[in-house]
């Protein structure tokens, strides 16, 4: 009974609270409180909820969404709607009943029709639903329009006695805060309460749940009281309508949730709100005609077009960021994002390796000084070197003086060759063949719209044909000096079409290292860059055994000196096809991604005591390369590591500057033999920053045996754990 009973008040807690696109289960309690501030809004609100949910399970629809609230939302402001305008009776709860339904139906329908474009449905069944119900009821005399606010002081007695009257009446007699007095009252509009009260509560759980939420809250309304003052309008009308609401909930849509809070989206909040008043009082002109309210229309618009004309740009804006992962609160999507690895943000990329062996130099990069431009700009050009400097040996007169002459080129990833120029003789050194400006070429189709072409190949070298699927590192043939190429090297690009010559694309080469002197440098996503020298990296047979963590291992975890106490992880994928970790014992979870390269974790969820947290900060970034004393460094999400107090400060001016930071840093020590290794030892630390200065750090060592099995120790705390694989399921 527990099992289900569970899901279902999740479901409807964040029913309510996803009105503020949230999850959170103390704003829900707080808006289901406010919601009975008139029992029977309250009660219509509920059965609404109640009813649509459950016929949204029975018709077989998906249950993550159903219990994250997004069909319920729509029903229960409908509910409070109605609740607010009618007298209760019998023929209003069926009819309440049945806009509800319809508004489930106009909400799954929006959904099929805007998934295709990204967009979300926000509150347009809302809408659609209380103009239903309007129209509709003008020829239903059994209903009867709700008295119950003439009533106010009875009503607040009847509910919580004098104090509660008193409370109503302090707050509604303040003076000299009239605009305050009306942001209170816009948001208690919000759940159909007209007193200054509700407001207040709802502004309580605002700020508990999203400091950036509650900031944005204020800055929508004071954007609009201003813009109102400006333009001489009548600002009080907010009093009574329910307009209001929608500048609050425009500057809380697109400041922080739709898009990654941040100093433009706070920008942009300023500057779409008088859009959204020209809207709102352009509209309420043409719906007065059938004497309806535009409630939340102009909110719906403004944000539908502002996400949707963002989705348009050829070129996006690190600073205005529209498509990321969103986490639970705008707070915890910011930190995600201003720490998050260059993995992460390259993980969706198809992995694009360096079509060489060995060290190679970058004589030309990007934009390079002569022939990579405009079109052709994203290209590279890949010579061999002595520890001179020098790219021939002799006389350098002939092809075959050049290191890098006769090298075998392989494929840089998976595909099916459909583009092949062959037959073009190698140019004498320092001549160049301008007709065949490619020379030797061979194109790779991996993906649609994702093709490569290497070229610069010797003649009669190439060992594949066209229509044949060649696996990563498959021989192509050979460099050589044909085409534009004064001297041997070879041409690599990327590119979205399957000709010799495409225009290039900007797209990053996968785990590679890049050496300098004697230190080298691990590289996952990037793009090297001119005088590099790169290599392909190589990965490790014991890092790759020990993560591999695929759906379906148990993992077991024990802790040292305390052999009773032991711990099962499963590694599993929810309906968002997101992998993760979870321990149900300290119901805490890892989120994570894996590639050929290494394991990322991406997000940590649950109890921070837990030995699941020591895993994730211990390992948060590790590569399946083994490279002696290379350190790879990252930065965490600070709120996973300081407490409350100093993030809620932190939270109120993170989209303008952060002051508290985490630092991972990840160091391959050694590994036990050099010929015939058994395990690998790693060292990695956290260190925590205020203002850019170390207040602390967490070191922990870390070993990993051939057979799986990782030990980790706190060198803080002396904890010692043990992770290894239990079984497959």
């Amino acid at each position: 009974m527990s099992i289900k009973v569970k899901p279902a008040l999740k479901t409807t807690l964040n029913s309510y609270s996803q009105i503020f696109f949230s999850e959170n289960n103390f704003l829900a309690s707080l808006l289901i409180a406010v919601s009975f501030l008139d029992p029977w809004v309250g009660f219509y609100g509920l059965i609404s909820v109640l009813f649509v949910n459950f016929t949204a399970i029975k018709l077989g629809y998906d249950k993550f969404t159903i219990q994250k609230g997004l069909y319920g939302f729509n029903a229960l402001l409908t509910g409070l709607g109605t609740g607010m305008i009618y007298q209760p009776s019998v023929s209003l709860t069926i009819i309440v009943l049945c806009i509800a339904l319809l508004t489930l139906f106009i909400t799954i329908a929006l959904q099929g029709v805007l998934a295709k474009y990204a967009l979300p449905f926000l509150s347009i069944p809302f809408i659609i639903g209380m103009w239903t119900i309007l129209l509709a009821t003008k020829d239903f005399s059994a209903l009867g329009l709700a008295e119950r606010g003439i009533y106010t002081y009875n009503e607040l007695y009847a509910l919580g006695g004098k104090n509660l009257v008193n409370i109503y009446d302090w707050f509604g007699n303040l003076q000299g805060f009239e605009s305050i007095k009306i942001y209170f009252l816009s948001l208690g509009a919000i759940f159909f309460q007209s007193n200054v009260l509700a407001g207040i509560i709802i502004a309580i759980g605002l700020l508990n749940f999203s400091r950036i939420a509650f900031s944005l809250s204020l800055l929508g309304f004071y954007s609009a009281y201003l813009f109102y003052l400006f333009i001489g309008a009548n600002f009080s009308e907010l009093e009574y309508t329910f307009i209001g609401f929608n500048y609050i909930l425009t500057a809380i849509a697109i400041g922080g949730y739709f898009i990654v809070p941040s100093k433009t989206s706070y920008t942009w909040v300023i500057v779409l709100l008088p859009v959204t008043i020209l809207i709102a009082s352009s509209l309420e002109h043409v719906f007065s005609v059938w004497q309806i309210p535009i409630y939340s229309l102009p909110f719906n618009i403004t944000v539908l077009l502002f996400i949707y004309i963002l989705k348009l740009r050829i070129t996006k804006s690190e600073s205005l960021n529209d498509l990321f992962v969103k986490l639970e609160t705008p707070e915890q999507t910011l930190y995600l994002y201003k720490t998050v690895t260059e993995e992460f943000k390259s993980k969706n990329y198809y992995p694009i390796h360096l079509p060489i062996k060995g060290d190679w130099n970058v004589m030309q990069a990007h934009n390079g000084k002569y022939t990579h431009k405009d079109k052709w700009r994203h290209a590279w050009d890949f010579i061999i070197l002595n520890e001179e400097g020098n790219q021939f040996s002799g006389s350098g007169d002939y092809c075959e003086d050049y290191y890098c002459y006769n090298k075998p080129v392989f494929s840089p990833s998976h595909g099916y060759i459909v583009g092949i120029t062959d037959g073009i003789e190698d140019n004498i050194i320092g001549e160049v063949n301008t007709a065949q400006n490619w020379g030797n070429s061979i194109v790779i189709k991996h993906t649609e719209f994702l093709y490569t072409q290497v070229s610069h190949l010797k003649a009669e070298s190439i060992k594949v044909k066209i229509g044949d699927y060649v696996k990563k590192g498959k021989l192509l043939g050979n460099v050589g000096n044909s085409g534009h190429s004064p001297y041997p090297h070879l041409h690599f690009q990327i590119q979205a079409t399957p000709y010799v010559g495409s225009e290039t694309l900007d797209y990053p080469l996968y785990n590679y290292i890049v050496k300098n002197q004697s230190e080298i440098e691990l590289i996952t996503f990037g793009k090297p860059q001119e005088n590099h020298l790169v290599a392909p990296a190589e990965l490790d047979e014991i890092l790759k055994n020990a993560l591999n963590f695929i759906p379906g291992k148990i993992l077991q975890v024990s802790e040292e000196g305390n052999i009773y106490k032991t711990e099962m992880w499963k590694i599993q994928k929810n309906a968002y096809n997101q992998t993760y970790i979870s321990d149900e014992k300290s119901d805490s979870s890892i989120f994570f991604y894996t590639t050929e390269a290494g394991v990322f974790f991406a997000n940590f969820k649950g109890d921070k005591g837990s030995n699941l947290f020591i895993f994730f900060k211990s390992l948060y970034n590790i590569n399946k390369s083994f490279y002696k004393n290379i350190e790879i460094k990252n930065n965490i999400r600070p709120d996973l590591f300081f407490s409350k107090p100093v993030m809620w400060m932190q939270d109120i001016i993170a989209p303008f500057y952060l002051f508290l930071e985490v630092k991972f840093s990840l160091n391959y020590i050694e590994k036990d033999d050099e010929f015939m290794p058994n395990a690998i030892n790693i060292k990695t630390k956290n260190t925590k920053y205020f203002l850019k200065k170390s207040i602390n750090e967490e070191v922990f060592e870390i070993t990993i045996f051939r057979k799986g099995t990782i030990d980790i120790q706190s060198k803080n705390t002396s904890k010692k754990i043990r992770v290894e694989t239990l079984k497959n399921v």
